[in-house]
Parts: structure tokens; sequence; C-alpha cells
């Protein structure tokens, strides 16, 4: 039989001297075990985790900024006289080389062109060519007559009319001159007219768009290639003007395409604010890349400044909620030869991720509780684990 000693137990002796002492046996022991069981152990603590705060004398914040990736050149090109195209000899997303022969016109209306240039600038020659006898005749014509005069044995007025008819000549040798030469200009115009029936590609590139397709007519100036250049790409950003203000050109940034790291380096910064958004626009190479990004993507440009203010860093999961606004976090403090937690009040300055920055009644070296705060209140007894 167990015997209990003290006041604590006098009900459970008492009720030993019933006829009821078995049921009154085990209830005993029922609340004796219940009462061993919900007791704390005045040796218990709670292990948490703790690591160091550093104070720091400021934070880096990332901004980002949305901008559209182009090509270095983009052409529309179209031909220089209407006509029918003859053929078109590249299709949708080739590449070409600068000169390559991408299309043309029925060359037959321009060639026919060109030999009635080339007739007429014949005909104009040989023209010249009678004029410049007629010329000469007359000149030495001219010198005879004068002779003659000088002797006696002709009139003045027949020299006159030799004299005048070589000036005629002369005339006419300056008129034929100047027929050939508006010949020789058309014969030059018609074969710039032959050469331009031709679309040649003005640099390297890809074939963006085709508009026209073989036998359809076109006007002067009518869209018929697309052309991209394929090898340089640039970075068309929008910025506040004081961000813009900070930038160098010539200096490497850094860009985000989705997954992809990108750098670029500052070409320059326009001179107008964008009336719509109010913003700079720079401007960035993105040549030399392993990865060219297509022209008309998204990018990113990520710049990283440094903010001054004193604090520390913490896991977000170190922080509790506290009163107006504020949080707070819980400090492993020494109490004779046990550790507790004491409550500490913090402002958040600058989230980043999984961590955040803050300042507060911190002070360099205390032992800050990483996770599981909602485990333990102000004045607990725990036990530090090592530092992290």
């Amino acid at each position: 039989m167990l015997l209990y000693a003290g006041d604590k137990f006098g009900a459970i002796n008492r009720l030993l001297g019933t006829r009821r002492l078995v049921p009154a046996f085990l209830a005993a022991n029922v609340l004796l075990l219940l009462w061993i069981c919900c007791t704390p152990s005045a040796h218990a603590r709670l292990g948490v985790a703790v690591i160091p705060a550093v104070l720091e004398n400021g934070y880096d914040v990332e901004r980002v900024y949305g901008g559209e990736v182009r090509a270095g050149r983009t052409s529309v090109l179209g031909f220089r006289h209407a006509g029918a195209i003859d053929a078109i000899h590249v299709r949708e997303g080739d590449n070409v080389e600068a000169g390559d022969f991408l299309a043309e016109l029925d060359p037959e209306p321009l060639r026919a062109a060109r030999e009635q240039a080339a007739a007429a600038s014949r005909h104009a020659r040989a023209q010249l060519a009678v004029a410049e006898a007629a010329q000469e005749l007359a000149r030495e014509t001219t010198r005879r007559h004068r002779d003659l005069l000088e002797r006696g044995h002709t009139s003045a007025q027949r020299f006159d009319e030799v004299r005048l008819d070589l000036a005629s000549r002369e005339a006419q040798v300056a008129v034929a001159s100047a027929e050939l030469a508006r010949a020789k200009a058309a014969l030059r115009a018609a074969e710039v007219d032959l050469d331009r029936s031709r679309i040649h590609a003005p640099y390297t590139a890809r074939i963006q768009t085709r508009h026209m397709d073989e036998g359809a007519m076109v006007t002067p100036g009518q869209p018929v290639l697309r052309v991209v250049e394929d090898a340089r790409r640039e970075a068309r950003i929008g910025l506040p003007a004081d961000v813009a203000e900070t930038l160098t050109p010539g200096q490497p940034y850094r860009f985000r395409l989705g997954t992809r790291q990108l750098e670029g380096t500052l070409l320059h910064l326009l001179p107008e604010v964008d009336p719509r958004t109010r913003t700079v626009t720079a401007l960035f190479a993105l040549s030399g890349q392993d990865f060219v990004p297509a022209a008309g993507t998204l990018i990113e440009l990520a710049l990283t400044r440094t903010v001054d203010a004193s604090g520390f860093w913490l896991p977000l999961a170190a922080l509790s909620e506290a009163q107006r606004g504020l949080w707070s976090v819980f400090v492993v403090v020494p109490d004779g030869d046990r550790e507790r937690v004491e409550r500490r009040l913090v402002e958040v300055l600058h989230t980043a991720e999984n961590r955040v920055f803050v300042r507060g009644t911190l002070a360099d070296g205390d032992s800050v509780v990483a996770t599981g705060t909602q485990r333990i209140v102000p004045g607990q007894a725990v036990e530090a684990g090592a530092k992290r």
C-alpha cells in the first residue's frame, strides 16, 4: 500500500479509510502521475539558434528599369522607279551581306531608254563633228579674206560677211557641244535608272519582312523588303533624370532578360526628356554577347545604389510584430549562470529577399534569435545554440 505524506495528500489519505478503498486508491495514483508529468522541471531550457548582430554602415538598393531591345539599324527598301517586279531573290529570315543582290524590276523598259539615250549621244557627237568642220572652214576663209583685204583685192563688205559667218559657225559648235553634253547626261541617267532597278543590301542584315512578290506593280518608294541589322543590338532604357545623371558613358552595366544576365555599355544619353514619360532615354550597346536578344524584346537594367545608414542585416524570420508599426527581435543575454531572452524594438529600413536591414535598440555583437521567435516570450530561460 502506498503512503502519502503531507497536507497536500490529506484528502487522498482520508479516502483510504472509507469502504471505497480501491477506487480512491486508483484515483490518487492518477492524480499523482498527472502532477508529476505536468510540473515543469526547473532545469528544462528551450534551445534557440542565434546569430551575432554586426553593425553595418550602409546597404545596397537595387532598382530595375525596363526598356526595349532594338537593332542597330533597320531599313525599309523599295525601288526608285515604278514598274513590275521581275524577281525577288531572298525570303524572310535570310541572312544577307552588304551589297547582295536582293530584287529587281523588269529591266526591258529601262534598257530601251538607255539605248535611246545612247543613240541620242551618238547623234549629238556627229552633229558636233559637222559643226567643228564648218567652223574650221569658216576660220580658213576668214584668214584668206583678211590677207586679200590688206592687199586691196576684196571689199570690206565681203570680209565682214566672212568674219560673221565664222562667228556663226563657232556658235553652232558651242550648241553642238551642249547637245552632246546633254545627251551624255541622259545616257548616264538611263544607266543609273537601270542600275537602280535592282535592290542591294545596304549592310549585313537579316530579311525581316517581304512586302511584295514577283509580278506586282510598284510605285517609287513603295516598301518591298524590310531588313534588320543582326550583328548589333541596342537597349533603349527610360530613366529618371536624377538617375541618368549618375551614369557614365563607356562604362558597363548589368541587364536582365528573364533568367539571363547580360552586360551592356552606355553609348550616350539622348538630349531631350520624353514628353510622355518624363524620362531620359539611355542607349546601351549589347554587342559582344554570346546571346544576342531579338529586336523588340523587353529588357531590364539593374542599377545598384548604396544608402548610407547604420544598422544590421538580420534574417526575416528573426522579426516579430510589435506595436505602433514597429518590429522587435529577441536577444539572448546572460542571467547569472543561465541565459534568457529580451525584446528589442527595431525599424525596418530595407528588405532584400529573405533578410532585412534594421536599426533600433540593438548593439554590435548582440546574440539575436534567428528563428522560432513564436515559441518564446520575453524573460524566458533559453539555451543559445551555435552561432551561425
